[in-house]
């Protein structure tokens, strides 16, 4: 079970607690995977919850500051939310099955860990940059020259 590294740190407060939250809540639905099904279910809403609140709160914040590589990254967004959704589905229809505890034990952690390091890294950059531009006004934007008298 693959757990949040601090190699996965954005310097984004927000993200990153988001990101925490979710690896928390994947560690709790696998710890229950042997117990009542109904149990096992409340987890999983309760990753899905978490999850899908990141996801929306990462898209708004793109959104919010322009990010060039937006598209690209809902997409995997997209990917991965049907994915989880088939989960979901195994879990109702099925139970606990072995599919099932594969999916949370090491599918959804590979998952975090490679769209963390592939996307959310690159937009972590994008937004420390983006921070630090707005902190020195001298520093020249990319939006237009600066003047200078």
């Amino acid at each position: 079970m693959a757990d949040w590294t601090p190699d996965l740190t954005l310097n984004h407060d927000l993200l990153d607690a988001q990101h925490v939250a979710i690896f928390r809540k994947l560690r709790d639905a696998a710890e229950v995977l042997d117990g009542p099904v109904a149990r096992v279910q409340a987890a999983v809403a309760a990753l899905g919850e978490t999850l899908l609140a990141h996801l929306a709160a990462e898209e708004h914040l793109m959104d919010e500051v322009l990010y060039p590589e937006r598209t690209r990254h809902r997409s995997a967004h997209e990917l991965f939310t049907a994915d989880f959704l088939r989960m979901r589905d195994e879990l109702t229809q099925h139970g606990a099955t072995p599919i099932l505890a594969d999916w949370l034990r090491h599918r959804l952690p590979e998952w975090l860990h490679f769209h963390i390091r592939v996307n959310d890294l690159p937009f972590g950059a994008f937004l420390a940059r983006r921070r630090a531009r707005d902190v020195d006004p001298a520093r020249p934007r990319s939006d237009g020259p600066v003047r200078r008298s």
